[in-house]
């Protein structure tokens, strides 16, 4: 019994540090996040970026805060698999996307594939915003 628990807490400790190693990256200029694993790409999604007028931060920033089913304070919306970023007012998360940058700052992801970046990623799992 004991080995079976020992083998059982090796494993979790092996998966907790292998999540620690991922990150996302997302490119303004491709409209494209990636789910990165060191240099290996785990996922691919198209995004929606901010829309000509408004804004999506560059630079590095962590998963603050996951909400399945969040709903947008300022526009009343819902965000459905919501990842709030380094505490800001803007995140990734489930939405329409044109083909073109058309949030007002938040990353839009398809609806799986956001459901998959929010599985995937922990508090504190680095985010990486390519500008143009």
């Amino acid at each position: 019994m004991k080995k079976l628990l020992l083998t059982a807490l090796v494993a979790i400790g092996f998966l907790a540090s292998a999540r620690a190693n991922i990150q996302v990256v997302v490119s303004i200029r491709n409209q494209t996040a990636w789910l990165v694993d060191y240099d290996r790409i785990l996922m691919t999604s198209p995004v929606s970026t901010a829309k000509r007028g408004m804004h999506t931060p560059t630079g590095y920033f962590e998963v603050s805060e996951k909400d399945l089913s969040h709903t947008s304070t300022i526009y009343h919306v819902p965000m459905p698999y919501y990842m709030r970023l380094s505490g800001e007012p803007f995140g990734m998360h489930a939405g329409y996307l044109p083909g073109y940058p058309a949030s007002h700052g938040c990353i839009r992801m398809p609806k799986n594939k956001a459901a998959m970046f929010f599985k995937s990623v922990n508090i504190g799992t680095s985010v990486r915003i390519l500008p143009n």
